[in-house]
């Protein structure tokens, strides 16, 4: 008996030929949100001395200026300066590539999909550049984003904390988006001018 074999015409989807351009409001994103965290830190520490403390909205926000020389949140601060700088570094690698798939893939959402995605992407990038950017002139970042709760002031953050914190919930719908872009690519539902990408291949009867 004869089989058919089928061969794939062009090699790709078509959404793998349409223009990557996610990376343009992406990108818009995250230099305005590493621009309003440098300039607000440089009015911040123009102002008010380090330790320095105003009260902006009482017993809900204040501006405590700190100069934090460990990790986000304080972490690893004990560590010597190498170490968490190999770990910040190892950090923003594995951070950046992470972001740099979603941009990749971010041609495979819908219309709807997309402005989500590329906001979670320029919100994460936006804050590392933010914290990072100031490391590399001084290995500190400038804390002074303070808020009251249950009696206590909390440790101070910055606008790149603010951003990197709004990320994290993004993160799980522009997730969920990739895992339906896969199923929408799947074999089985193919649209039509894909199907005619694929053309059958007679194979002469066997002896």
């Amino acid at each position: 008996m004869g089989e058919r074999r089928a061969v794939r015409r062009g090699g790709r989807r078509r959404s793998d030929r349409e223009p990557r351009r996610g990376w343009v409001p992406a990108v818009w994103i995250a230099l305005a949100v590493a621009a309003a965290d440098w300039g607000s830190k440089l009015a911040v520490s123009s102002r008010l001395p380090v330790e320095g403390f105003e009260e902006i909205i009482p017993e809900r926000l204040a501006f405590y200026h700190v100069q934090n020389h460990a990790m986000m949140l304080g972490l690893w601060g004990s560590f010597p300066l190498a170490l968490r700088q190999v770990i910040a570094f190892c950090g923003a690698v594995v951070g950046l590539l992470f972001l740099l798939q979603i941009l990749g893939r971010g041609h495979r959402f819908t219309q709807r999909e997309r402005p989500l995605a590329w906001l979670y992407v320029g919100l994460a990038l936006g804050g590392m550049l933010g914290n990072l950017g100031e490391r590399l002139v001084h290995w500190g970042v400038t804390d002074f984003i303070s808020l009251y709760w249950k009696g206590l002031w909390l440790p101070p953050g910055n606008l790149a904390d603010v951003a990197l914190f709004l990320s994290i919930p993004l993160s799980l719908p522009v997730v969920a988006f990739e895992m339906l872009g896969r199923m929408r690519r799947a074999p089985e539902r193919r649209e039509p001018e894909q199907v005619e990408g694929l053309a059958a291949v007679e194979v002469a009867p066997l002896a």
